[in-house]
């Protein structure tokens, strides 16, 4: 037997996958034709498939989500135990399965078909498959070589639907899909950073701790704790922040000065570090850890302040460890 040099192996993997992707320029027209197709539903997207295939149709049915289409995963055998219940009339049933005759997958679409009004849409090797011939539009995945060994295993053919999966995605997503409504489907982790903005979250109008600079420490002190923030802006006579007076800064005058009561402004931090209402969660953040500050007001084009963030605020909103 001869035996292969691992680099060539991992080659002719490489080189199968290219060519399956390659190929997909092939199913433009069909996969047109189901996205138009799945676009008229009245329900939701369903995808099922089993194996590897399965763990594609989770990816796929993500995917969907995340840009905005109501889709969810189906597992065939356990539809077949009850979970068949969240399929609906007016939802698509989208089917995977290169091969078009996993015994589960057919079992359920074909089930499905009879029982519920729910078109069916495939993704498969042939639409003469057991699977293809379910289909009101199939999508066919003309793949020669695997590129696995001993050509046993599904590598290039699973690629190529994940892939096919994506562009699928790219069809159905509306055009005025912007980042805004990403941002309102991902307020977690680092694309909730990136994409939510400062403005969404900060605290304003009541919630919004301000005194003048020629304010009393004692009108002073009710304001930071009216708020419970720990902190208040400090403006001058033309609304502009000037400073910031956290609790740090009371306790730093109180040791320096006693019971020496003065205005807002010989307490206050000069120049405070700001932030403007459209810039992100993540800029926001980095100022905070780079300047070991928890804290940043939001200021207007006129460096008037029209809100304020806390490092809780960003943490609390999108799960931030």
């Amino acid at each position: 037997m001869k035996i292969l040099n691992p680099v060539i192996k991992a080659r002719q993997t490489l080189k199968a996958t290219q060519n399956a992707l390659a190929s997909l320029s092939g199913s433009l027209s069909n996969l047109e034709k189901c996205a138009k197709f799945i676009k008229e539903r009245r329900g939701d997207i369903i995808v099922t498939g089993i194996g590897k295939s399965g763990f594609v149709g989770q990816k796929i049915a993500a995917t969907l989500t995340s840009l905005g289409q109501r889709a969810s995963f189906l597992h065939p055998v356990e539809a077949i135990h009850g979970d068949i219940g969240a399929l609906s009339d007016g939802d698509v049933l989208l089917a995977l399965s290169f091969s078009g005759e996993s015994k589960e997958v057919v079992k359920i679409v074909s089930y499905a078909a009879k029982h519920f009004r729910v078109p069916v849409v495939v993704f498969t090797e042939s639409k003469h498959s057991s699977l293809g011939k379910l289909a009101r539009c199939c999508v066919e995945l003309k793949i020669t070589k695997e590129g696995s060994p001993n050509e046993v295993a599904p590598m290039a053919s699973t690629t190529a639907m994940l892939v096919l999966g994506d562009m699928l995605a790219s069809m159905l997503t509306r055009n005025d899909f912007k980042d805004d409504n990403f941002a309102r489907l991902h307020p977690g982790g680092a694309l909730g950073l990136r994409l939510n903005k400062v403005k969404d979250f900060m605290r304003t109008s009541k919630a919004l701790p301000l005194v003048s600079e020629s304010d009393s420490f004692s009108a002073t002190l009710k304001a930071m704790s009216i708020m419970k923030l720990g902190a208040t802006g400090v403006i001058n006579a033309r609304g502009k922040l000037v400073g910031i007076i956290t609790d740090g800064d009371l306790r730093r005058f109180l040791l320096r000065e006693g019971n020496k009561f003065r205005l807002a402004r010989d307490i206050m931090t000069k120049n405070p570090k700001y932030i403007h209402e459209t810039d992100s969660l993540e800029t926001a953040l980095l100022q905070m850890e780079t300047y070991k500050i928890t804290h940043l007001f939001a200021v207007d084009k006129r460096m008037k302040p029209v809100g304020v963030i806390h490092i809780h605020d960003i943490i609390e909103n999108t799960f931030v460890q």
